[in-house]
């Protein structure tokens, strides 16, 4: 996106902003449209789908769609909104998709969520922005819950409106209605961690793990657990405490198969928690043994409270480092981000993507834990061809980061946890401290793309241009790329810079 289109959508946002708190759109109407879009955009972004599309119900990133089963159709624009970064991204509304269809709507509210979202307002002074954020995070927490509230009475002008106080609406929100809609379950995911935890012991996994340099003190920390190898050795358990079929499946812990009949999602695998902002569990990522059936890692399916593509393993379990300024490391499995953390001292702080290409909304909820513009982030992907793949498409989300985004040091065909595994923590915490720029891969990649053998006047030219596409997401890596690709490429750095103003020229 050139920086024309980036302030124009600075400018429809705070445009709208004026418009609440001067009185021309009432607090109620962003509150509507919180309901809809709240739960997966920020602020800003809420506002910008709305000034874009007026009747927009669901809307997520591609990636996301994809996740949920569902295609955005060939030709479709989609809606541009800023991520909590500060980067541009596109989105796109359900209606702008085909596909499988979504699951219903989480049931009916626990029955004490009428106490829980009255304790949010009983706990605001009478008067003031915190009686209106009480209120205002007690109507979403309701109206997510099917409980269609009453709008709540506001000032005609919402002089408070403004992302730090609408995020943090949002914010409490969400992480009180996955508390209140997580005791719909009855405790299911709860009791499915204890399960697996009590299992651990007399499996092959403590054997595994303390002979891959994970020993017992850290599967402990991490709360690792053993999914059986029995078809319904969970269900079955989870029956017993009285979970119903229908909580066991729409937790992701198990799926009918072809007579009906639930099927545990994990079975004779390693299980992964991965954890919602609040500690609260949303999901599991399990391995299994070397040389079992199936993928090595798998994912749980999406369900309301987790959503493969907006969350990160390990997040949760770093945010004190980050909250203290540590540098997020990006890495691809569980056991990299548990390497990284057992090797780095607090300067560093790991979180996986469990297999995914690096997600808007994944690098959203990073965003909202650390100081991107300031620490930037690592990048730790797997030095083999895939990881090294992966580490360019990254890019796409990195190159809005105002910090330093870096490659870290890892030797070909090594991930941080096999580096700890043969070389120890020494060497993963080498690799971590020996880092490129990301641009230097990414624009190399381009040329090598673009140029292929460089032989002829067009080659050049072409990888050029591919370069120059590049470089101009990060103005300030502008001189020293404009040097590295004129000599790859052996030509005057003058040319490049002549290409590179008119790439970003209107």
């Amino acid at each position: 996106m050139r920086p024309d289109d980036l302030r124009l959508l600075r400018g429809i946002a705070d445009q709208e902003t004026v418009r609440l708190r001067d009185g021309t759109r009432p607090w109620s109407w962003w509150l509507e449209r919180a309901v809809l879009h709240g739960r997966r955009h920020g602020y800003t972004a809420i506002l910008l789908i709305s000034a874009q599309w007026r009747g927009a119900t669901d809307v997520r990133a591609y990636e996301e769609w994809r996740s949920a089963g569902r295609q955005v159709r060939r030709g479709e624009t989609g809606i541009r909104v800023l991520g909590r970064t500060g980067a541009p991204r596109a989105v796109f509304d359900v209606a702008q998709t085909d596909g499988l269809p979504l699951p219903g709507g989480s049931g009916p509210p626990p029955p004490d969520a009428g106490h829980h979202l009255a304790a949010i307002t009983a706990k605001a002074p009478e008067r003031g922005v915190r009686r209106i954020e009480a209120d205002s995070v007690a109507f979403l927490v309701a109206a997510w819950l099917g409980l269609e509230p009453p709008m709540p009475a506001f000032p005609a002008r919402a002089f408070w409106a403004g992302p730090g106080l609408g995020d943090r609406i949002l914010r409490t929100a969400r992480r009180l209605h996955g508390r209140v809609s997580g005791a719909s379950r009855h405790g299911v995911m709860a009791d499915a961690q204890r399960f697996f935890r009590a299992r651990l012991a007399a499996s092959w996994v403590p054997a595994y793990l303390a002979g891959r340099g994970f020993p017992p003190g850290v599967q402990r920390h991490w709360q690792i657990g053993y999914a059986p190898a029995g078809p319904h050795a969970l269900t079955d358990h989870l029956r017993t405490l009285g979970h119903g079929d229908d909580d066991i499946a729409a937790a992701g812990l198990a799926r009918p198969d072809g007579a009906g009949r639930l099927r545990d999602t994990f079975r004779d695998r390693a299980m992964f928690a991965i954890r919602a902002p609040d500690g609260a569990i949303a999901g599991y990522i399990g391995r299994r043994r070397d040389g079992g059936p199936g993928p090595k890692y798998l994912n749980g399916p999406d369900t309301s409270l987790f959503h493969k593509g907006e969350v990160l393993y390990g997040l949760h379990e770093a945010r004190d480092r980050l909250a203290a300024g540590a540098r997020p490391v990006l890495v691809e499995g569980p056991l990299d981000a548990i390497a990284v953390t057992m090797a780095g001292p607090a300067e560093y702080a790991a979180v996986a993507t469990c297999g995914l290409a690096l997600t808007a909304a994944q690098l959203d909820a990073l965003g909202e834990a650390a100081d991107l513009g300031g620490a930037g982030v690592l990048v730790a992907l797997d030095g083999d061809p895939a990881g090294r793949s992966g580490t360019v498409r990254a890019w796409e989300r990195l190159a809005g980061v105002g910090g330093p985004v870096e490659i870290a040091g890892l030797p070909d065909g090594r991930d941080p946890a096999s580096l700890l595994q043969v070389e120890g923590r020494a060497a993963v915490l080498q690799a971590l401290g020996t880092r490129t720029p990301l641009i230097d891969a990414v624009v190399d990649a381009a040329v090598e793309r673009a140029g292929g053998t460089l032989a002829t006047p067009e080659d050049r030219l072409a990888a050029i241009r591919a370069a120059s596409r590049i470089i101009a997401a990060r103005p300030a890596e502008a001189a020293r790329q404009v040097v590295r690709v004129a000599s790859r490429v052996d030509v005057p750095p003058a040319l490049i810079t002549e290409v590179l103003v008119d790439t970003v020229s209107p």
